[in-house]
């Protein structure tokens, strides 16, 4: 029989295919690792990695393997929260995605939390949409705030509104856009842009809306985070496209203009329907829907409108 000490080897080398940083990861020595996995290929009677001196590659037979261990060691860890929780109040692990456009709120939201569930510990991953979405089915993130939920509903997914916010322009102030309030759509094509690296749901609204107005820019950048799409706008670069509400914080100094239509993201809490949640996961759920001024955007947050 497969002990779930093995799975957790397993994975780690699958992870890495690399068996001295698995042993570092497991806290283990790098000839022990190797013997353990060597003991359940000969359990199994199958190759899981392809070895040579230079590299480790994952077999056909490990993949499917690996799959199957991601479950069981994900569904244990459920498991042991749950226990834990019902043994001594709420209490337990959160690994909560996050998306970069609700660090505030998130932040906000987070700071009451911790003061009414004390004994619950929460591991922050800000990652992009896509990443969240694929964690969430592998069991690598309980929750996650994605800035979008995905188009086709499989039904692998539960989710809670955190609100619906527009999308502004951002532009440096003594940008040629500096004058304008209000700007069409349709007027960014051939405008220099910063846009979002693949994978970001806030991309794609901002592609589907210049595809639907004609307009297409020169993306001049790209990156993974708003801090440094404001920072290329703010010296002149290019301009950049974001929520209002990032674009309304503190910063390098931009000017601001709303677009015309208006695109927006809807950002979401997301969990997997497929799990039942641990209590400490349970009560964040609840404690947020209970909260939206805390953890939303648009017309529940504490933002202040463009002037």
């Amino acid at each position: 029989m497969i002990s779930s000490r093995q799975l957790e080897y397993f994975q780690a080398v699958a992870r890495q295919l690399h068996f001295t940083r698995a042993a570092e990861t497991l806290h283990i020595a790098q000839p022990a690792l190797s013997q353990q996995i060597r003991k359940l290929e000969r359990q199994l009677g199958l190759t899981l990695f392809e070895r040579d001196n230079h590299r480790v590659a994952i077999t056909p037979a490990g993949t499917a393997l690996l799959a199957h261990a991601e479950r069981i060691l994900s569904e244990l860890t459920a498991v042991e929260e749950e226990m834990l929780g019902w043994a001594g109040g709420t209490r337990g692990r959160i690994r909560l995605g996050t998306a970069r456009g609700l660090a505030t709120q998130l932040a906000h939201l987070l700071a009451a939390f911790c003061e009414i569930y004390p004994d619950v510990d929460v591991e922050l991953r800000e990652q992009n949409t896509d990443e969240m979405v694929a964690g969430l089915h592998d069991g690598e993130l309980d929750a996650a705030t994605v800035a979008a939920m995905p188009a086709l509903d499989d039904g692998r997914l539960e989710s809670h509104s955190l609100g619906c916010e527009p999308l502004v322009l951002v532009a440096g102030l003594t940008s040629p856009l500096a004058g304008e309030r209000s700007l069409s759509l349709a007027a960014l094509d051939g405008v220099e842009l910063v846009l979002y690296s693949p994978g970001s749901a806030v991309r794609e609204i901002i592609v589907a809306a210049l595809k639907t107005a004609d307009a297409t820019p020169r993306v001049r950048f790209e990156t993974r985070g708003y801090e440094a799409a404001r920072i290329l706008a703010s010296v002149g670069l290019a301009a950049a496209i974001m929520p209002r509400s990032i674009a309304e914080l503190p910063g390098p100094p931009v000017h601001v203009a709303r677009l015309d239509p208006e695109p927006s993201w809807t950002p979401s809490l997301a969990w997997s329907a497929l799990r039942r949640p641990a209590p400490a996961l349970a009560a964040f759920i609840e404690f947020t829907i209970a909260h939206p001024e805390l953890g939303s955007v648009g017309d529940n947050a504490s933002i202040s409108p463009l002037v």
